[in-house]
């Protein structure tokens, strides 16, 4: 389990994973804006259900998934308020993103006969909070991590930092 240590060096190759994780939900995020542009024109069946499944993948059943890594960050035996405070704050931001996919899953259902207008400001609220999220979440490797991070890591997680800014 990466970070356990104090003196656990981080490397590259333990932040894979969280950022193939951000990579594959800003992607999503610039579906979901796409979907608002196009708004009042709705997406066909076919990409509605393949967008509704990644929604369910990338970001509802995730939100249980990366706690192993989240939870690596704290060092054991030690009492650290801001760490402690960060991940309360990281689990609070996933929550709320869990629940505006679930809003937008029922917003988007066959079924639901919801305005273009409600749905574009539906589709909007989800996207850029999700995408602050993702960088609230890199930037809160780079606050834990610190110093323990190799250049490779470091130079991983700045790049993922600098795309999210040019999106």
């Amino acid at each position: 389990m990466p970070f356990v240590l104090p003196w656990h060096v981080i490397q590259e190759v333990d932040l894979v994973r969280l950022i193939g994780d951000h990579h594959r939900r800003a992607a999503l995020c610039v579906h979901a804006e796409v979907m608002a542009d196009d708004l009042p024109r709705r997406p066909d069946a076919k990409t509605l259900t393949a967008f509704l499944a990644a929604l369910d993948e990338r970001v509802i059943q995730t939100e249980t998934d990366d706690w192993s890594f989240w939870g690596a960050m704290q060092v054991h035996g030690r009492d650290d308020a801001l760490v402690s405070t960060v991940l309360d704050h990281i689990r609070a931001r996933r929550a709320s993103d869990v629940a505006s996919a679930r809003e937008l899953i029922a917003a988007l259902d066959a079924g639901a006969d919801i305005a273009p207008d409600m749905l574009g400001y539906i589709l909007r609220g989800f996207f850029t909070h999700c995408l602050r999220s993702i960088d609230f979440e890199q930037l809160a490797v780079l606050a834990m991590a610190g110093h323990r991070m190799t250049p490779d890591a470091r130079a991983l997680l700045t790049d993922a930092l600098a795309e999210g800014v040019a999106a």
